[in-house]
């Protein structure tokens, strides 16, 4: 069951990590939806970073084949949008412990201090 939902979540991923970017993401739907399915989000970036599927890039929305440059640019543009006292939106919470969890692994892939 958890590997067919992070399997799911992961697909959908992407399309939201484009559309927050673009500006088009309404995070407050994604919190609505979560809470109508009794997703408790605080648990969910954890139990997801811990599943083998999980793929760190994929969450950043970068290919493994990023530049260390990219990786760092990208993850400070998500933090940015997704932070709780600039996103200026309700819910970003999930997404942001997603993308931290994220760095952090791409951070030790990498040997980075």
């Amino acid at each position: 069951m958890q590997q067919r939902m992070l399997n799911v979540l992961m697909e959908e991923w992407r399309g939201w990590l484009d559309d927050l970017m673009k500006g088009t993401f309404d995070l407050s739907k994604l919190a609505e939806l979560a809470k109508a399915m009794g997703i408790d989000m605080s648990q969910l970036p954890g139990m997801m970073a811990q599943q083998p599927g999980f793929d760190p890039y994929q969450v950043l929305g970068l290919d493994k084949s990023a530049s260390d440059e990219e990786v760092k640019k990208r993850y400070h543009d998500l933090l940015h949008k997704l932070h709780p006292d600039t996103a200026g939106i309700e819910g970003t919470s999930f997404l942001l412990q997603m993308v931290l969890a994220a760095y952090e692994m791409i951070k030790k892939m990498r040997g980075w201090q």
